[in-house]
């Protein structure tokens, strides 16, 4: 017959073999000593051995109980640990390095705060803002290597879990002395103006799609200047009367930082929901989670929506 053992009956035993007494097992069970003495008579079918006899005043385990005793120690260590809640995080203690997969524009825009926030809040924490292939993004998240990613990631789907953060739009940067600066532009005078386009399409990030987009609107004539990043294009912009039409939250970051004038776009733009995503695997790890609600506070609270035309 199939043995059909339980950790109860396990765990029968293995108070037995400390207290050597029915009795007093069946007050740590909380339970009777005619109960126990049923465990026991069937244990003692089950495993074909007496197990513990009578010496004395004391029950005293046979050869075979000797031998049951590490495996049944090894089997309720294991089980107790499965019980377990997960260990509560603690960031001002903490030696974690969370790895972020995140573009340049959205580096520019969190490290400044985040650091702040973790001088005070986990002072011992690291941090690692990774730029990679998007093909390997999936993957990374699925294995651990990546924690979480943050922007406009439509194409991930399977597995993951996903927070949004805000709506981007789009904004111009122009010098503060620059015309547009004092008078919205209309379309035409829009796209009359010289422009510095920064492409994305080889990076796989979302601009890359209004790249495409500038480029089918603007005179080819009209984008004197390409460059492969947006601050690049905010200093160009400074010393001269070329338009950088770039992400809004970064636009009025870029502004403050180099002291430059925001203007509406009057072009048909795209917008872009920036989410914050991660791996099912990681949903329920307590330091991504503590990690996830920093970052939304951080993130999620510029929630200006653009202009739409």
């Amino acid at each position: 017959m199939e043995k059909d053992i339980n950790l109860r009956h396990l765990r029968v035993l293995d108070v037995l073999f400390a207290e050597r007494s029915l009795t007093a097992a069946a007050n740590i069970l909380d339970t009777s000593q005619p109960v126990l003495s049923k465990i026991l008579a069937r244990l003692r079918v089950d495993f074909d051995d007496p197990l513990f006899v009578r010496v004395g005043q004391s029950m005293e385990p046979t050869a075979r109980a000797l031998e049951l005793a590490e495996p049944i120690r090894r089997i309720l260590t294991a089980s107790a640990s499965l019980d377990r809640r997960p260990a509560l995080f603690d960031p001002m203690t903490s030696r974690r390095l969370f790895s972020f997969f995140i573009s340049d524009v959205g580096a520019l825009r969190l490290a400044p705060p985040l650091m702040e926030r973790l001088q005070h809040e986990g002072p011992h924490l690291g941090v690692r803002m990774v730029s990679l292939d998007r093909r390997q993004l999936l993957p990374r998240l699925e294995s651990g290597d990546v924690d979480l990613a943050i922007g406009a990631f439509p194409e991930l789907v399977s597995g993951i879990r996903r927070r949004k953060l805000f709506v981007e739009g789009y904004r111009g940067l122009v010098r503060r002395e620059h015309p547009f600066a004092k008078a919205t532009p209309d379309e035409a005078a829009y796209r009359a103006a010289r422009h510095v386009l920064v492409m994305a399409r080889d990076t796989g990030h979302a601009h890359g799609e209004v790249e495409g987009r500038l480029e089918a609107i603007l005179p080819a004539d009209r984008i004197a200047l390409r460059v492969s990043g947006f601050v690049a294009a905010a200093m160009a912009v400074k010393r001269t009367d070329m338009i950088a039409t770039m992400p809004a939250n970064l636009a009025a970051y870029l502004a403050e930082e180099f002291d430059l004038a925001e203007i509406d776009v009057p072009l048909a733009m795209p917008q872009f929901d920036i989410a914050l995503a991660w791996h099912e695997r990681f949903h329920r790890d307590p330091a991504a989670r503590w990690m996830r609600r920093l970052l939304f506070d951080i993130l999620g609270r510029r929630k200006r929506r653009p202009r739409a035309y």
